[in-house]
């Protein structure tokens, strides 16, 4: 069943689109992940999701029903759908109180939002802080109790807007499992921003792309500006001076592409055959990040380009910042976005 279903949604700031989607439809019970590069509108469809922000034009299904922008129906939606933001806001009282906050304001009585409170603390690993002053929080410790807050009130759907940006490793750890065991538990459904790749891989039974308002193909990470030119009969994209890739059409002229960091190899000697070089261009190691069981390689090819590869490979071919390589791109990974 469609939990969400956008259709012909556009949202227009002082003159400027931030979002532009003509069809999308998220279903009940999945986890959902939003990646895309800062203002690419992540956090405006989240806002949408959650009824904060009526779209400028185009229509919204939640659970089959179109939603009515008025205030008297958006409440019983809000109570419905929750958004924690990035950087919650705490009353300067208690855990407790805070938690409670929601539950207080639909009228239920002191043992019953007690006893939720304390079971939703419990689930984030809080239980023990009930007393404590929330503004004295540290910055994931906050963000743990914003989800209390919010899963006290029993939400259909929680909504994150980067629930591990701003917290330190152990936290980013816990509130990762809160999220699953919200999942598991509860059977919330979750639609969480995030720009970590692993972290959509490890949460999320889906991955949604944004660029600049649009939804964009898998592989969001590498963004590109470059320009579509006709050769030979055949089409390419120029990233720049030296370095085109030929694809499957489009109109000559500047474009925008997503590349997908598995289909940028950085070539050994022993793989380099005669194709490959003449297809490969130079590139410098710029850094690397270890990602799980593989190392996120930033390269620059004139433009800056992340690939991702394994350990064993990097450790073999002793790549390290700074080495001068050469890189070869996948055709199938490039794809035209605008």
């Amino acid at each position: 069943m469609n939990l969400f279903s956008l259709v012909g949604v556009r949202q227009v700031f002082a003159g400027r689109t931030v979002l532009d989607i003509d069809c999308l439809d998220l279903l009940s019970g999945r986890n959902y992940a939003l990646q895309g590069p800062n203002g690419s509108g992540k956090t405006t469809l989240l806002q949408v999701l959650a009824f904060l922000e009526e779209p400028t034009q185009g229509k919204i299904y939640f659970n089959g029903e179109p939603v009515v922008w008025r205030e008297k129906k958006l409440c019983a939606l809000r109570r419905k759908v929750i958004l924690v933001d990035q950087h919650p806001i705490m009353f300067s009282t208690s855990v407790r109180n805070n938690v409670e906050y929601g539950l207080r304001m639909r009228g239920l009585a002191a043992r019953q939002r007690r006893r939720l409170a304390e079971e939703s603390l419990e689930l984030v690993g809080l239980k023990d802080f009930v007393d404590r002053p929330a503004h004295r929080l540290s910055g994931g410790e906050t963000q743990r109790v914003a989800i209390a807050r919010a899963l006290a009130c029993a939400p259909e759907v929680l909504l994150f807007d980067e629930p591990t940006a701003s917290v330190d490793v152990e936290n980013q750890a816990l509130i990762e499992r809160v999220i699953q065991e919200i999942h598991r538990q509860k059977g919330v459904s979750v639609i969480f921003a995030t720009h970590k790749r692993l972290e959509a891989a490890r949460l999320a039974d889906h991955r949604i792309f944004l660029f600049n308002g649009k939804l964009s193909g898998p592989g969001g990470e590498n963004m590109v500006s470059g320009t579509l030119v006709s050769r030979d009969g055949s089409i390419f994209f120029e990233i720049c001076p030296g370095l085109d890739i030929p694809v499957a059409g489009g109109t000559p002229g500047s474009a925008r592409a997503s590349l997908k960091a598995e289909g940028i190899h950085i070539l050994s000697g022993q793989d380099m055959d005669r194709h490959q070089v003449d297809r490969s261009c130079p590139a410098t190691v710029q850094q690397m990040t270890v990602e799980g069981n593989s190392i996120k390689v930033l390269l620059d090819v004139g433009v800056p380009l992340k690939t991702i590869m394994p350990h064993e490979r990097v450790a073999a071919d002793r790549i390290l910042v700074g080495d001068r390589v050469q890189v070869v791109i996948d055709p199938q990974a490039v794809q035209i976005i605008a």
